[in-house]
């Protein structure tokens, strides 16, 4: 199976926007400070542990310890 060129993958790094993906999976977000927050999608989370900072285009969930960019 090919591999998708690096120049590719880093076109697509800084084009995909972290919080339209997240909003985009029904995901409500809200502001908090320079960070949106959220409840994280992969755990029962009952408050919003999800951090989702869009300058950076970053995403971390302090629940579960999960976090990353765009794909």
């Amino acid at each position: 199976m090919p591999r998708i060129p690096n120049d590719e993958l880093e076109r697509l790094k800084n084009e995909v926007s972290v919080q339209r993906l997240v909003e985009d999976a029904g995901i409500e977000l809200k502001k908090a400070g320079k960070d949106l927050l959220g409840r994280c999608p992969f755990h029962a989370d009952e408050t919003a542990s999800l951090v989702v900072t869009a300058p950076k285009n970053l995403w971390h969930c302090f629940g579960c310890g999960i976090g990353g960019g765009p794909p």
